[in-house]
C-alpha cells in the first residue's frame, strides 16, 4: 500500500462533515499554503491558484492511501481522464513533508466571493456566530 501526501482546506478537515472519509488516514501537520485562494462556493469552499505570495490557505496534511485517494477523486468530482470536465483537479503541491497534493476548483468563480485569511473554519465560525439578544 503506497501513501499519498494530501492537503484538505473544506469539510474533510478535522471536526467537520466530511473527515469520516480520511479519518482511518494519519495526519501529518497543519499549515498554510501560499500562492493560493479560497471563494466561498456556497455549502463548500474551492481553491484557485493565484501565484501570490500574499493568498494563503489554510490546511491540513495527511497520509493517505491510494484507495482513499480515489475516493476524494470521486467526492471532488475528479476524473484524470478528463480533467477539463472535472468539477476540482488534485494538482501537485509541496509540503513540509514532501510533494503532496491538493484539489483546486477547476469551475467559474463569476458568482464566488473570496474568503478573507484563507480559512474555512475561521469563515463558519463567523457566519453562523449567533447573536445575543439584548433584553
Amino acid at each position: 500500500m503506497s501513501s499519498n501526501i494530501v492537503a484538505v482546506y473544506d469539510s474533510l478537515r478535522f471536526g467537520f462533515s466530511d473527515h469520516e472519509m480520511i479519518v482511518d488516514s494519519q495526519p501529518i501537520g497543519k499549515g498554510w499554503l501560499t500562492g493560493f485562494r479560497m471563494f466561498n462556493l456556497g455549502q463548500y469552499p474551492g481553491v484557485v491558484k493565484t501565484y501570490e505570495e500574499n493568498q494563503r490557505v489554510r490546511v491540513e496534511w495527511y497520509k493517505v492511501s491510494d484507495s482513499t485517494l480515489e475516493a476524494l477523486d470521486r467526492m471532488k468530482e475528479y476524473d484524470p481522464n478528463s480533467p477539463d470536465d472535472s468539477l476540482f483537479v488534485r494538482v501537485r503541491v509541496y509540503s513540509p513533508y514532501g510533494k503532496g497534493s491538493m484539489y483546486i476548483y477547476n469551475q467559474s468563480l463569476q458568482q464566488s466571493m473570496p474568503v478573507e485569511g484563507g480559512d474555512w473554519e475561521r469563515t463558519l465560525a463567523r457566519t453562523t456566530r449567533r447573536e445575543i439578544p439584548v433584553v
